[in-house]
């Protein structure tokens, strides 16, 4: 049998072909020498720090408070601008009296914020604070994490009580309204970064 020299050919290109898919499959195989990297542990809790703007709290406020409340009827409104501005009413002989308190806002060391009250307005009564935070804390459903206390004139956000469905907590760094500077940092769940 004479080979031609397309024969030739046709084999040394079948041959070459084969043998280039076979190096091919061979540097497949072969393993790879980047290395994984190791994640750097990190001392205490692991956090993400957030900045927000009083419009931005505003939003968060009104839609955490309408979440909380479910089917229960919420009478009374939160604004934040220069300061915490509480609006609401409570009965007074069978009628409705409005009433309106603004607080002023500190970050605790702890990551907690305490409302210091400020300002009242009830119409032209003179009613002492403790007693619009004592009836506004018996008739308005406020989130279990947010504790008034009428004695002291304040109320207490205790975000280390607050649980987010995904299990991080938060904590307030700074919360200057003046300065419109808030910060928060809001932490991984403990063993979530094992």
């Amino acid at each position: 049998m004479k080979l031609t020299k397309w024969k030739v050919a046709f084999f040394l290109l079948l041959g070459s072909v084969i043998a280039a898919i076979g190096l091919v499959f061979f540097l497949v195989l072969l393993p790879s020498d980047a290395e994984k990297p190791v994640l750097a542990e990190v001392e205490g809790e692991t956090a993400f720090h957030v900045t927000s703007s009083k419009a931005e709290l505003n939003q968060l406020v009104t839609y955490y408070l309408e979440k909380e409340a479910g089917n229960a009827p919420i009478d009374y409104d939160v604004y934040i601008g220069e300061e915490v501005e509480l609006y609401g009413s409570f009965p007074v002989f069978g009628t409705d009296i409005d009433y309106y308190m603004t607080f002023v806002p500190e970050a605790m060391e702890d990551g907690n914020i305490v409302l210091r009250q400020e300002g009242l307005r009830v119409g032209l009564l003179d009613i002492p604070a403790s007693y619009v935070l004592k009836t506004a804390d018996s008739a308005y459903a406020f989130p279990e994490w947010v504790h008034v206390v009428p004695e002291e004139q304040r109320i207490y956000v205790s975000l280390g009580e607050m649980r987010l469905d995904n299990g991080m907590r938060v904590k307030a760094e700074s919360f200057n309204l003046k300065e419109d500077d808030i910060r928060f940092a809001v932490l991984l769940p403990e063993g979530a970064t094992q």
